[in-house]
């Protein structure tokens, strides 16, 4: 392998460490401070380097925008920063960073899943749609099964919450998707997350977030940092640069890293239990991601995964 395409490679699993992080990181934070606080100093940690970068590049698109480009840009923040956000982090007040982490895998299957439903998208050959069994035969090992084995009810109802998410960003993915025609991918981000900065932003006034302890906290403040900057900006940019030079099918099958990640940093920073459910639950559901993502050939039309990963989260 040449290191031209090697550092390419890397780039890639240092996102995927990143977003495999980041369930370990909000499981910290929604433990401290509300929701709407933690989702707005995040998104607007990421805003401090997304708009001077957009602004700096895309000057020009400013002076193009129409009353229908901005109401598109607030619904994709509405939709897939404030709307996937807070159930992200409502969700991980009741589940844990091992569970959440597993549920997240199914990420690019509700994209696949709702492209087919809505845009009428086919996945070709048709048995990359056992993707879609195994990933459901997954969750249902990490949400169903489990709970019949060992049950907490707020496993449950955060699981679920999870699950909304999930579907909650496959729907603006398949948005993200058609504004992108458009728009760059760097605006169309940059964009939404700075109306969805705002929505979280009137949500922490609510919770009167200049008043909370944790303003005070530094272990708040790093986690803020990291899910800022490296899993919401290093993440997209190294997940790009990936797409940009080795193709985005190939891209997409390291997505399925993120649950393992994800899985092993609870297991070692947060010493969470590791139930052989939750193990046969990652495998499913990452040979699900295989499936539906294995590297096609050229001449064959497929499901393009979103280019548009804010959190892997």
């Amino acid at each position: 392998m040449k290191v031209s395409v090697a550092k390419y490679y890397i780039l890639l699993i240092l996102a995927m460490i990143f977003w495999g992080g980041s369930w370990v990181s909000a499981q910290i934070v929604v433990s401290v401070a509300p929701p709407m606080t933690v989702g707005f100093f995040r998104f607007f940690t990421a805003s401090l380097i997304f708009l001077p970068l957009f602004l700096a590049t895309q000057r020009k698109s400013l002076r193009t925008y129409t009353a229908r480009d901005f109401k598109l840009f607030f619904v994709l923040g509405l939709i897939g920063v404030f709307g996937y956000g807070i159930l992200f982090l409502i969700g991980m007040q009741f589940t844990t960073a091992a569970q959440g982490s597993i549920i997240a895998g199914i990420n690019p299957v509700t994209v696949s899943l709702l492209a087919f439903l809505i845009l009428q998208e086919r996945l070709t050959p048709k048995w990359r749609y056992t993707g879609f069994l195994f990933s459901f035969l997954g969750i249902v090992f990490v949400v169903g099964v489990q709970a019949l084995l060992d049950f907490h009810l707020e496993y449950l109802i955060g699981n679920i919450i999870l699950i909304c998410a999930m579907f909650t960003w496959g729907s603006y993915s398949i948005l993200g998707k058609s504004v992108m025609k458009e728009r760059s991918s760097l605006e169309t981000t940059a964009m939404g997350i700075f109306f969805g900065t705002l929505i979280f932003f009137i949500g922490a006034l609510f919770e009167q977030f200049w008043t909370l302890p944790i303003m005070y906290d530094p272990t708040f403040w790093l986690n803020i940092l990291y899910m800022g900057l490296f899993v919401t900006v290093l993440g997209f940019l190294f997940y790009f640069l990936g797409i940009k030079n080795l193709g985005a099918s190939k891209s997409a099958v390291f997505i399925s890293m993120v649950p393992v990640f994800g899985t092993l940093f609870s297991f070692l920073l947060l010493h969470e239990p590791i139930y052989p459910t939750f193990l046969i639950g990652l495998i499913f559901v990452i040979v699900g991601i295989l499936f539906i993502n294995y590297p096609r050939k050229a001449q064959t039309t497929d499901v393009q995964p979103s280019p548009t990963p804010l959190n892997e989260s």
